[in-house]
């Protein structure tokens, strides 16, 4: 699994810390926002105090809906600059200043009346201190995503339109997202995505590490994050050593909003089930949320050579006798509930998927690269003829160090 390091905001716990030592006992739980934009100081507002007798988890749901219901909170609160939400309120005595920033990160500021030392704690699981559901937990997360929005594009990853229509020069991600949505397909809808260099490369010694990018990255992200399952062939897995990426607490709202679980799954095309049951693909995570286990696509022959390990760890799918049979396998998918597939190659599994015809799109990142070696290009197959059907290019999109995004389609 990959997990990018989440840093902690020592102002959000200092602002948690002053919402203590003002807080009015026998108030009703409150709403606040924290905007953190050196070198201002970082200061919370108040965002709603509240009514009707609503407990911290009521008012969370209420302001949830609220903003479900009326776009422009949101947007007035993003255009504020909202780094972090916080809830204040009393239990069992003591004052509870929680707050979680578009990160993920989540702050705890606890303290006793008239004491005059609180206990500050930050992470990804702050709240395991209290006695709070973890329901709380995924509620504020919803609340973040949607006051706050995701966090800042790394630098280098700033996009904008090129094709059908230039204009917008740094999209944000409701505006990225927008450019690579998919209608929730009715009979499933696969999409490739790829990476190549301008001459025409997709890896150098078996992986595509040397031609991403921040901005690939970005891309990259968004798509798997709308994804029912992510297919990849076992020879990505051992090149790359492919594990999930950890998402956080508020990209799991953002899933769960939408309708999805909150990971994607994963499939594996292997005809021989060579892989590492050690590798990070198949260790299991901790937390309420975690990915699912994987699911390796085999032939009936392979299915049956002494796969009791490889079951504690994988559930198993068949499709084909002696090969792995692609159209089988992603009707067998589609018919689990998984319509947006996305497809990560390699390029062998990648021309199979061409060659059969499964695929539905094709987003191919040109990484402004020249490699000049031998390597594979985004697909591979034995065959000899080529692959039938035309594409058409519906989408366009540049970073600032030069990463074009094309967005291919089959004709409707």
């Amino acid at each position: 699994m990959t997990s990018a390091h989440r840093a902690t905001n020592s102002s959000i716990l200092s602002a948690l810390q002053e919402l203590g030592t003002t807080w009015r006992w026998g108030s009703p739980p409150t709403l606040f926002t924290i905007s953190h934009t050196p070198p201002k100081p970082t200061v919370p507002a108040v965002l709603a105090g509240s009514v009707g007798g609503h407990t911290p988890l009521g008012l969370l749901e209420h302001w949830i809906d609220r903003c479900r219901r009326h776009r422009g909170i949101v947007h007035t609160q993003r255009d504020l600059g909202v780094n972090a939400v916080a809830i204040s309120f009393e239990q069992d005595g003591q004052h509870v200043a929680y707050a979680m920033d578009r990160a993920g990160v989540q702050y705890l500021a606890l303290g006793r009346q008239h004491a005059s030392e609180w206990h500050l704690t930050s992470g990804t699981d702050a709240l395991a201190a209290t006695l709070l559901p973890d329901l709380f937990t995924e509620r504020l997360a919803e609340l973040v995503w949607r006051l706050a929005g995701p966090p800042p594009p790394a630098p280098g990853s700033r996009i904008r339109d090129m094709w059908p229509t230039a204009g917008l020069l740094d999209l944000d991600e409701d505006e990225l997202h927008e450019r690579f949505a998919v209608p929730p397909p009715t009979e499933g809808h696969t999409r490739l995505v790829a990476v190549a260099s301008v001459d025409g490369l997709a890896a150098v010694h078996g992986s595509s590490t040397a031609l991403t990018s921040t901005g690939d990255q970005r891309v990259y992200r968004l798509i798997k994050r709308d994804a029912d399952l992510l297919l990849l062939g076992a020879a990505t897995i051992r090149a790359e050593r492919y594990g999930q990426t950890i998402l956080s607490a508020p990209e799991v709202a953002r899933r769960r909003a939408n309708g999805l679980p909150p990971y994607p799954a994963v499939a594996v095309v292997t005809r021989s089930l060579d892989l590492d049951l050690t590798g990070p693909l198949f260790r299991r995570g901790t937390g309420r949320h975690t990915p699912p286990r994987p699911i390796l696509i085999v032939p009936a022959a392979a299915a049956t050579d002494g796969n009791t390990a490889v079951a504690e760890h994988a559930e198993i799918l068949v499709a084909g006798e002696h090969d792995v049979d692609l159209t089988r396998a992603v009707r067998l998918l589609q018919d689990r509930g998984h319509r947006r597939i996305v497809c990560e190659g390699g390029p062998s599994l990648a021309g199979q998927m061409a060659q059969a015809d499964l695929l539905d799109e094709i987003c191919l990142t040109i990484a402004p690269q020249v490699l000049a070696v031998a390597g594979p290009r985004i697909t591979a197959d034995s065959a000899t003829q080529p692959a039938s059907g035309e594409w058409q290019l519906s989408r366009s999109l540049l970073d600032e160090v030069g990463n074009v995004f094309l967005r291919y389609a089959r004709p409707s």
